[in-house]
């Protein structure tokens, strides 16, 4: 729920939890602040629908508002984990009841679709981030309010029990110069960021400097909680939506204000999480894999039951093809996930680590991740207030398809794009997008494509983000892709293992 301060005559005075107070106003002709911004119906009729080209008629059967019902039963599991008394860090978590179930679910639907060999991988787990308990409040004038949209950064350092008071200090946009004259020793710094615009590295300055706490404000309309990745400093960080972080700042200025925080978190022992796999033979031994990671915070609809639900729908496809027509056997691998920091991708460390044996006739390794969001503006020039409003299309992808070494994946893949059509950048990305793709592009001939929006990581990452009309786009291409490179010798995709940096996550 959004909470705001009224500050009047210069004096801070904190309203009451219920209260809303809007430093611009909203207008009535944008969709709404909070999730879903749209009823799931008025999206799906809305949607701008890519007429399927005439000779492509067999990826007909590839259907968008089936692969969306995946995206929904995978929202479901999370929410299943949130209210199995999880309310505040929840989601399809590695290593918790929500990795389990998803896995199970995973491997249903394999069963269902008629792969062979489907199995349940377990793995183990280093001990594992999972916050207990947290709250941040503002005290002002002996009154108290509590910032409901505070989420610590991932593998934040816990607090000592009981919490901390700390004076708070605002800093701007965290540069330089907005920390020139203040001394942030031991408090409460406040620092704003915006998706799109220049890494300021204001929580690490912060931090340097002596904060004790970091709070980071997004400039996104409303009060989306979103979960970062670990910001790499001692200091607690965390992240918060604009209308709290906006009130922290009204009241920071009119005068003193005291911010408790709790932080409780334990490093969770003897977990375990899965990779889960299923097959379609082919003509061949020579194998094309098709993975995408399982793991979300919060229903995480884009990242990736998107991906998710676009590699069942590749392997429904295929799984109709006859075996004597599939060049290629085909493995589906549910990966374990990344959103766990420096503790998660166990699983794809085990199969970099098992490359040799797994992958010396692979001719393609298609990573599907988050292949399909709608598209939206973030305050439309002319609206008359701060707002989100969303497009009846699918945002553009990012892409990678095998590096400049391989110059007729590449090709296959950007014409598939345009065929079915999928919006992409003009230029593919020289490494794979943060994800899953970095992990194997130096040694495999990797496709990779993903986008990075205004939902991502939030709460607001709902099943009515993913249009089916971005989905069937995606999934039609990447059918084609495969039917491409299945034409090619093995010999065309493969290449000496590079030294391309890696990509950080």
């Amino acid at each position: 729920m959004r909470k705001t301060f009224v500050c009047a005559m210069g004096a801070a005075l904190l309203a009451s939890a219920a209260a809303l107070a809007q430093t611009t106003p909203r207008s009535t002709i944008a969709q709404s602040l909070t999730p879903p911004a749209l009823p799931q119906q008025r999206v799906a009729d809305g949607l701008i629908e890519f007429p399927l080209p005439k000779s492509e008629g067999k990826y007909r059967s590839i259907d968008g508002h089936k692969m969306h019902n995946y995206v929904e039963e995978l929202a479901k599991i999370s929410d299943h984990y949130r209210d199995s008394g999880h309310p505040k860090f929840w989601g399809r978590i590695i290593g918790t009841e929500g990795d389990h179930e998803t896995n199970e679910w995973l491997a249903g639907k394999f069963r269902g679709l008629g792969l062979s060999d489907v199995r349940i991988q377990p793995l183990d787990l280093p001990p594992q981030w999972i916050p207990q308990s947290w709250d941040v409040a503002l005290t002002a004038n002996g009154k108290t309010i509590h910032l409901d949209s505070a989420q610590p950064d991932y593998d934040a350092n816990p607090l000592p029990t009981g919490g901390v008071d700390l004076d708070a200090v605002y800093a701007g946009l965290g540069t330089e110069a907005d920390f020139t004259g203040k001394d942030v020793k031991g408090k409460a710094v406040f620092v704003y960021s915006q998706l799109g615009t220049p890494e300021m590295g204001a929580v690490k300055r912060a931090a340097a400097k002596g904060a004790a706490v970091v709070f980071e404000v997004s400039m996104l309309p409303g009060n989306m909680r979103y979960q970062a990745y670990p910001s790499g400093t001692d200091a607690p960080a965390f992240t918060m939506g604009n209308d709290d972080g906006t009130a922290a700042r009204d009241v920071i200025a009119a005068g003193p204000v005291k911010v408790h925080v709790t932080l409780d978190i334990p490093k969770v022992p003897n977990l375990k999480t899965a990779l889960v796999w299923g097959t379609l033979p082919g003509a061949t031994d020579e194998t094309i894999y098709v993975v995408a990671h399982k793991d979300a915070w919060f229903e995480g609809a884009s990242d990736n039951d998107s991906g998710v639900a676009s590699m069942l729908g590749l392997a429904e496809y295929f799984a109709h093809v006859p075996k004597a027509q599939r060049h290629r056997t085909m493995i589906f691998i549910g990966l374990d996930g990344h959103h766990n920091g420096a503790t998660g991708g166990v699983g794809r460390r085990w199969l970099v680590a098992n490359r040799a044996s797994l992958f010396p006739k692979t001719a393609l390794f298609l990573n599907v991740e988050h292949p399909a969001t709608i598209m939206t503006q973030t305050r439309p020039r002319y609206y008359p207030g701060d707002e989100i409003a969303w497009a009846n299309t699918q945002m553009p992808l990012q892409w990678y398809a095998g590096g400049p070494s391989r110059p007729q994946l590449q090709q296959i893949v950007w014409k598939a794009f345009k065929e079915f059509g999928q919006p992409a950048e003009f230029d593919p990305s020289p490494a794979p997008p943060a994800g899953d793709g970095g992990a194997y592009f130096r040694f495999l001939p990797t496709v990779s494509a993903s986008e990075y929006h205004t939902y991502f990581h939030t709460e607001w990452e709902t099943p009515e983000v993913v249009p089916w009309t971005g989905l069937e786009a995606a999934t039609r291409a990447y059918a084609k892709v495969i039917d491409e490179v299945n034409k090619l010798p093995l010999s065309a995709l493969q290449r000496p293992e590079e030294t391309v940096p890696q990509r950080s996550q």
